[in-house]
């Protein structure tokens, strides 16, 4: 099983590459330039004098590059949704491996590995030459990181196949589903704005909410500015909760799948 898995994911890997490259390089420019108006935004309100609640500037510049760098493991989306309304989820259920397996290794060789390539790396190394530190607050931070990212990623698939279960019980309301998935995980995720430096408190209800144990965790982990044991064990029970729910839900919404083409 393992050598199946590990050759969907070869093969998704080597398809990204088969259009156009320039779009490809295109993609990744975009994304770079995202990255630096955001820097260029947040030097600018603390040259302003504003406020963070406690957190400092170079905090939060780690904070944003490592949410752009690891945007793929943060923000997980899965072909489940898009096959659906394709109508090539059907032949997903003739490969010799898991649906929501094949889901899982398909995102991980066609996204992961070719953006850590092209993007992750190279905006690693040159963060420095921007007047950023890419490294964890300590050792013990990173360690913890290497977990809390794992719970993160994991989570992230289960709230995928949920809204692909969600996108079938609306009759094929795929766009619908992507929509109303990503107005919600932008801002509660915390990928977008750091909890810590939100007003009134608001930082500490998204933070027990399951998406901010997506992208809120392991960022603040690796920063040194969350409480790794409350975090942690938080993902680890939204993990539990939403994997059972992910799998029931899903199975159940199969018998109500209607899908054409493929």
């Amino acid at each position: 099983m393992i050598k199946k898995y590990y050759a969907t994911a070869y093969m998704c890997a080597v398809q990204a590459f088969d259009g156009n490259l320039m779009c490809v390089t295109a993609e990744y420019a975009v994304r770079f330039l995202r990255l630096f108006i955001f820097i260029l935004i947040w030097r600018s309100l603390a040259a302003g004098g504003v406020d963070f609640n406690g957190m400092t500037l170079p905090q939060i510049l780690t904070y944003m590059m490592m949410a752009s760098v690891l945007r793929q493991q943060l923000d997980i989306i899965t072909p489940a949704t898009s096959a659906l309304w394709e109508g090539s989820i059907i032949g997903r259920y003739t490969r010799p491996i898991p649906v929501i397996g094949s889901f899982i290794v398909e995102t991980i060789g066609r996204w992961w590995i070719p953006v850590f390539l092209f993007y992750s790396l190279p905006v690693l190394l040159i963060s420095p030459l921007m007047g950023i530190n890419p490294l964890p607050a300590n050792y013990v931070c990173g360690l913890l990181f290497a977990f809390s990212l794992a719970l993160s990623a994991s989570l992230g698939f289960a709230f995928d196949i949920l809204f692909a279960a969600f996108a079938m019980n609306l009759k094929n309301g795929c766009w619908a589903a992507m929509m109303v998935r990503e107005a919600v995980s932008s801002l509660f995720s915390g990928a977008l704005i750091p909890f810590a430096v939100m007003p009134w408190n608001l930082g500490r209800i998204f933070e027990l909410l399951p998406f901010g144990s997506i992208a809120n965790a392991p960022l603040s982990i690796y920063i040194g500015t969350g409480h790794s044991a409350r975090l942690i064990a938080l993902q680890i029970f939204w993990n539990a909760v939403l994997w059972i729910a992910a799998v029931l839900i899903f199975r159940k919404s199969e018998e109500r799948m209607i899908s054409f083409g493929g």
